[in-house]
């Protein structure tokens, strides 16, 4: 027998998990697009507040240049007594910027003081604009031109200030302004993308995990269920089984020497064995025991294996090796004694009729982790079958059970580890048993 074991316990499929992804995909749309528009609300909102804080700070920054120069009778004479002061508010609202100059005419019209930061000025008076907006309640009237915006405030009856706000370094500003605003949004809109990748990643966990603890209960109330049953059936068998065998023993020993009806009930009685192996096999199956962990080392386990082995082997002429050692495992004894016991015992019978016959016994560490394997010279499994081996029942060799290997599936995955059979290239097949790393 090569082996069986339930199939594995699958959840969902690819139509729930579209629908999933295409939940997640039109929320994470959705957020996309919340931020890009409340980054366009944004950036019309900034430009407006900041086009209003411009006007209003050149309104403000006009009046002052104008209240000082008031009261102070010839405007020359004004300009240059308030030169320093002028100095420190030219100085001042360079830094700003998007003052483009600052300008003081007489009467006349004729420039007579502008800031030392200006580009292009105007010259011969205070042209008017094709625009006017008259603030409120003030005297600052605001001109707009073609690259400027232009504040004018009369400190006297004899001149005019003039401050002109540079319409491109305006743009410049907000273009600065848009782009800081862009990029906040985009760092908050990519943390918060992240924020729901990994909450839908999460919640894709927890709808997993929530299903194979569904599925695993569901499997454990079914394994409750066949083993009340197996424990019914077995006990309604065995005791049969065990009355049939002792008529046969002592029908067999009062027939004494009379050959045929001596072989009759030997093959009888080998019968009654391999049904009441089926059943013993049969109960370990339906109700596995969970596994009690110790520590030991894996030779110990080996030796102990191959002495249970030694008997069949010597009596089929089996070559068995031991090999490998310096391993130390955490599990159930018994129970990886039985899964080895299993595996090597199917190799000693698949070797029948072969030439050459040697089973081999070894342990090694890889990462951490404890790898046992049984290899031997029979002719392997036959690949369309490998897939099958672990089906419950599933058996080419007369009389087995068709049970071993899927008990011996059954307890590696308790512990944690893995069972796996792969035919070797130069014949014969291997079985790997490997074991997560000691606690």
């Amino acid at each position: 027998m090569r082996g069986s074991t339930m199939p594995p316990v699958r959840w969902g499929g690819w139509k729930l998990r579209r629908q999933y992804i295409a939940v997640a995909a039109v929320f994470a749309a959705l957020l996309v697009v919340s931020f890009v528009s409340f980054a366009r609300l944004m950036m019309g909102q900034l430009s407006r507040s900041y086009m209003e804080d411009v006007l209003l700070s050149g309104k403000a920054q006009a009046e002052e240049l104008a209240r000082q120069l008031r009261g102070q009778g010839n405007l020359y004479k004004a300009v240059e007594t308030q030169r320093e002061a002028l100095s420190q508010i030219s100085a001042a609202l360079s830094r700003q910027q998007v003052i483009d100059k600052v300008q003081v005419f007489n009467e006349q019209g004729k420039l007579v003081w502008q800031s030392e930061f200006v580009t292009e000025g105007v010259k011969g008076g205070f042209p008017e604009g094709n625009l006017e907006l008259l603030v409120p309640i003030s005297p600052v009237k605001v001109t707009e031109k073609t690259k400027t915006y232009q504040f004018r405030a009369r400190p006297d009856e004899v001149g005019t200030v003039v401050l002109s706000v540079s319409k491109p370094a305006i743009a410049a500003r907000i273009a600065i302004l848009h782009r800081k605003l862009l990029v906040n949004t985009a760092f908050a809109g990519g943390t918060s993308l992240l924020v729901l990748i990994a909450a839908v990643v999460f919640i894709w966990h927890l709808v997993q995990r929530n299903a194979q603890l569904d599925a695993k209960r569901r499997l454990h109330e079914e394994l409750a269920a066949l083993g009340s049953l197996a424990a019914n059936l077995a006990h309604e068998i065995r005791n049969p089984l065990n009355a049939i065998s002792i008529n046969l023993e002592l029908l067999e020993e009062d027939l004494g020497a009379r050959q045929t009806p001596v072989e009759t009930v030997g093959m009888a009685r080998r019968e009654v064995e391999r049904l009441s192996r089926l059943v013993n096999d049969f109960l370990v199956y339906a109700r596995p025991s969970p596994p009690a962990p110790e520590r030991f080392e894996a030779a110990a386990l080996l030796h102990d294996v191959a002495a249970l082995l030694a008997p069949t082997c010597d009596r089929l002429g089996v070559d068995l090796v031991v090999g490998g050692g310096g391993v130390t495992v955490w599990g159930d004894r018994g129970q990886l004694s039985q899964v080895l016991m299993n595996l090597a015992l199917n190799a000693v019978q698949a070797m029948d009729g072969c030439a050459i016959r040697r089973v081999e016994l070894s342990a090694r560490s890889e990462d951490d982790r404890a790898v046992f394997e049984v290899t031997d010279t029979g002719p392997g499994i036959v690949k369309t079958e490998l897939g099958r081996v672990r089906e419950a029942f599933f058996t080419r060799r007369k009389g087995g059970t068709g049970l071993g290997l899927a008990i011996a599936d059954r307890i590696v995955t308790a512990h944690g580890g893995s069972l796996a059979l792969a035919n070797r290239p130069g014949g014969g097949l291997v079985a790997t048993v490997t074991l997560p790393a000691p606690q």
